[in-house]
């Protein structure tokens, strides 16, 4: 083994014998967390079913709605702000090919062809007279010398980096999709309405065209026509608003899909069906939370991306060792130029050392601590906030299903009311406004029905949002 081998094998086991400088990252433990046992509002129904429910990456499908499927399936394909945290990801990935480059050493090759010669006098620059050739074909390498690890610090701060980008990637796509549910079942909920105020319309039309009768003939008081003249407007005035909202939510989805309103071909529903329950979605338990929801996830590789940011920083007060070499071939003879005369080559080290440098390096490595500190601040207060989600969630799922029951068993009194109130009217037991406040009653507790519906869809979501879309 010659000398060049034994030098370049000295300086690889100094590399690896050192130590990178920096704290090594530790991952927040649940126990330091805080993290409950179990969920404060979890109901024992929700640990049931748990192998029949879809991947966390298609977990609409639980609902089992062929039209929310396309919807969510175009909003992966088109929708913009999704295409724009894939692009961060990419990017993260080439920023890690940087730092992951620096592992490497650097070749140069710059071949040149030099001729010399000199000026006829000393003050006349021409013409020149040709005095000799030289011809040079080097190839120059350079490598850093990790002794500090500074390269490998920089390179599990970028791998860091890289899963935080995907995690924000997946956060995106989750908040994407439940919106787009969300607007989906609000658009179900107004059809329903719709019909409930479309039947309404007719029945008070029906109303005024009887009462111009009665009043014609004079058997009520004009009181009693204006008054039904009144909620037929008002019922209309209803009408109209319903179907502003509808088509406002119709051009909120075709945003998500990335697709222009005008060019949105989506046919609405039409039966006005009352949403049936929503599918019971279980929590699991709070510590599994941690692993899969994207955001804490995100906040958790920042957290370790900025903890190896301390040591790139620590690094930079230590020597920086660079091995240099050259190889290559030199003649003043253009056919020698490859012969074995003609090779050369030189290899060493250089060593930069900061002597002074007006605290600068200080100041970044307390940048750095810093950064770490707030990054630790951020992944605590994005636990709490994800614990906070899903309870509010399951208070929201479980007080819904009871305020459900409660209002249909209120629809239910206030249509027999309404009923009573006719019957009593036609033999004038009571004025015409008994008759008014019981069909108002009725209309305004069909419509809550509908409404509490269309909320436990939107909790229900809520929850699967909160849970990271994934809950097995």
């Amino acid at each position: 083994m010659d000398k060049k081998q034994l030098f370049i094998l000295a300086i690889a086991a100094l590399c690896a014998g050192c130590r990178a400088v920096g704290p090594d990252y530790q991952p927040p433990t649940p126990v330091a967390l805080g993290t409950p046992a179990i969920y404060q509002h979890q109901s024992p129904e929700s640990f049931k079913n748990l192998q029949s429910l879809p991947s966390p990456d298609a977990w609409w499908t639980v609902f089992a709605d062929p039209q929310l499927n396309a919807l969510e399936e175009a909003a992966l394909a088109h929708n913009p702000t999704l295409v724009s945290a894939a692009a961060r990801v990419t990017l993260a990935r080439a920023q890690l090919g940087v730092a992951e480059a620096d592992r490497q050493p650097s070749l140069t090759l710059s071949p040149s062809a030099q001729l010399d010669g000199e000026t006829a006098t000393q003050f006349v620059p021409f013409p020149f007279r040709q005095k000799g050739q030289n011809y040079t074909v080097p190839l120059t390498a350079s490598y850093e010398v990790d002794l500090w690890g500074r390269v490998r610090r920089a390179t599990e701060s970028a791998n860091a980096q890289v899963a935080a980008s995907e995690a924000d990637r997946r956060a995106v796509a989750l908040t994407l999709t439940t919106n787009l549910a969300q607007s989906y079942y609000l658009l179900r909920e107004l059809t329903a309405e719709i019909a409930i105020v479309r039947n309404t319309i007719k029945v008070r039309s029906d109303t005024v065209d009887v009462q111009t009768e009665r009043y014609n003939g004079g058997l009520i008081y004009e009181f009693d026509l204006v008054s039904a003249k009144e909620e037929l407007a008002t019922a209309e005035a209803d009408l109209s608003d319903l179907q502003r909202q509808q088509e406002e939510t119709v051009d909120a989805l075709a945003t998500l899909t990335g697709v222009a309103p005008a060019n949105f071909s989506f046919t609405a529903p039409t039966d006005g069906a009352l949403l049936p329950p929503p599918p019971t979605i279980p929590a699991g338990l709070p510590g599994d939370l941690l692993k899969r929801r994207p955001d804490v996830i995100e906040a958790e590789r920042n957290l370790a991306a900025k903890t190896a940011s301390i040591g790139v920083a620590q690094a930079a007060k230590f020597p920086k060792v660079l091995l240099n070499g050259a190889a290559g071939f030199q003649s003043v003879n253009l056919g020698s130029l490859f012969t074995g005369p003609s090779e050369l080559w030189n290899i060493g080290p250089s060593v930069t050392l900061p002597l002074f440098d007006g605290g600068r390096n200080d100041a970044n490595i307390a940048a750095a601590r810093a950064e770490a500190d707030g990054a630790l601040a951020d992944y605590q207060q994005q636990v709490l906030v994800a614990f906070r989600d899903v309870e509010d969630a399951l208070v929201d799922i479980n007080r819904q299903a009871e305020q459900a029951d409660a209002e249909e068993r209120a629809e239910a009194a206030s249509r027999e009311a309404a009923e009573l109130s006719q019957e009593r009217y036609a033999s004038g037991l009571v004025n015409y406004l008994q008759v008014v406040d019981t069909e108002r009653d009725l209309l305004t507790n069909q419509r809550t029905r509908v409404q509490v519906a269309g909320a436990r869809y939107v909790s229900t979501l809520r929850l699967i949002q909160a849970l990271g879309g994934g809950w097995n």
